[in-house]
């Protein structure tokens, strides 16, 4: 069960302190809410707060991974599959279907499929789109975040960390 204090990451990956509980009622009588505060800068506008069911929070919501979990899950990186030859249609639905599911891995094998695509294009001179290198680049953040954390490390100080533990560059 979650607390108050506690850094949680939210089924799309971003992270969020738990700052409180209310009660509110949005049409079906007065339920518990944690309150949550985005840890990070985000795309929201200042001050903004998220409300999640107390009763449904352990399935909308994850703990952020204890250092020794994140060091495994860095490790891991190379034994993951990628998602290759697939049609642009066909990887997009991949990558979408993938990243809702709000897995860690699932996010870093797209991030993964999509260093090799890149690297695919390239080799053709082909140019990356915009939608994989925004994809690309979100997806790398939200990774960089929770890791910041749970390695106790500045955000701009982890893509250094996990690039020398695996010997080549995953993360900007």
């Amino acid at each position: 069960m979650f607390k108050i204090g506690d850094k949680v990451v939210n089924i799309h990956g971003k992270v969020f302190e738990i700052i409180g509980v209310e009660e509110k009622d949005y049409g079906s009588g007065n339920n518990s809410y944690f309150v949550l505060s985005p840890f990070f800068q985000y795309d929201f506008i200042q001050g903004s707060k998220a409300y999640v069911p107390v009763d449904k929070a352990d399935s909308l919501l994850r703990t952020v991974m204890k250092k020794d979990e994140a060091i495994k899950f860095i490790d891991s990186f190379d034994n993951l599959d990628t998602l290759s030859n697939v049609s642009y249609h066909e990887r997009k639905t991949m990558f979408q279907n993938l990243i809702s599911s709000g897995s860690r891995t699932a996010m870093f094998t797209v991030i993964k499929s999509l260093l090799c695509y890149k690297k695919e294009r390239a080799k053709i001179n082909k140019p990356f789109s915009d939608y994989d290198r925004k994809l690309l680049t979100n997806l790398s953040t939200i990774i960089k975040n929770e890791l910041s954390l749970s390695l106790n490390l500045k955000v701009e100080e982890v893509p250094n960390f996990v690039n020398t533990r695996l010997g080549k560059k995953i993360l900007d």
